[in-house]
């Protein structure tokens, strides 16, 4: 399964049940959430197209006085305008001035985001055998089937120590009276059988 954006180590998302592969490419990848109490966050107060700014400069002195005056008293001393180029190819297609500030949260706000961030970011489960991507508590993507092999391993390699799984000691064992030749010391991890120390 592979998103539609998928490109090898550039974008999208890539998962293999069989193999148990899986690539993710993300620029923003949300594990975990900001505390509940408030936190200092940055308020947009406006944004304009390079071409929607007065040209003549007193006209802008203007127009920026008076976006100023409209952000709280208390916040315009961290108030700020950025200009940015925000064309795709950054060929100076689309350049925009905003102007931000930055504030505490108020509780209400704090409270808010907290609750939404429940469920926002992408999600990653396995459970039951079914894996399922969800987006901002939306499904996006879910896989029934992916489990492990009901059949444990014959054996497994701890340490560069080899350990036979007990299950398979007992299905290969012989009954009857054999003569015992030789006596073998072993310790069991995890339901597999191999040598002590």
């Amino acid at each position: 399964m592979q998103s539609n954006d998928y490109v090898q180590a550039m974008s999208g998302l890539l998962f293999n049940p069989k193999t148990g592969e899986f690539e993710l490419n993300t620029t923003k990848l949300q594990v975990g959430m900001l505390p509940s109490d408030p936190q200092q966050i940055t308020i947009t107060a406006g944004e304009w197209p390079d071409n929607e700014l007065p040209s003549n400069a007193i006209e802008r002195y203007a127009f920026i006085g008076a976006e100023l005056e409209k952000i709280p008293a208390e916040f315009r001393e961290s108030a700020e305008f950025t200009t940015e180029d925000f064309s795709f190819d950054r060929d100076g297609s689309d350049y925009r001035t905003t102007l931000t500030y930055a504030r505490q949260e108020t509780q209400d706000e704090a409270k808010a985001r907290h609750e939404k961030n429940k469920a926002a970011g992408t999600r990653i489960s396995l459970v039951g055998g079914v894996l399922s991507i969800s987006h901002d508590g939306v499904l996006r993507t879910q896989i029934d089937g992916v489990q492990m092999d009901e059949k444990p391993a014959p054996f497994i390699i701890i340490d560069g120590v080899m350990y036979i799984n007990g299950a398979c000691i007992k299905e290969a064992s012989l009954t009857g009276n054999l003569s015992v030749r030789s006596l073998i010391s072993a310790k069991v991890i995890n339901g597999y059988t191999g040598p002590t120390a």
